[in-house]
């Protein structure tokens, strides 16, 4: 099968409209906000201690970034 240069580019194209996060949550979390301390947030390459992040019972995750509450280890989880 050969592949142009169109398709590679339609393919990157396509990866980079579907919006995959790099975070990641444990599968079974409530629905909500957490910390990056927060247990249900699992450690990846672009895993930020102090960004919120939305969790799904799937394992889904959306980095919301920065929060400055987030600095403190002592806020429930999730929000």
């Amino acid at each position: 099968m050969k592949f142009s240069i169109v398709n590679i580019l339609v393919s990157g194209l396509l990866l980079a409209a579907a919006g995959v996060d790099a975070c990641q949550c444990r599968v079974g979390s409530r629905q909500g906000q957490y910390c990056g301390h927060c247990s249900a947030v699992l450690v990846t390459p672009d895993f930020v201690y102090d960004h919120v992040y939305e969790c799904n019972e799937r394992g889904g995750c959306q980095d919301y970034g920065k929060r400055t509450d987030c600095e403190r280890s002592n806020n429930p989880c999730p929000f």
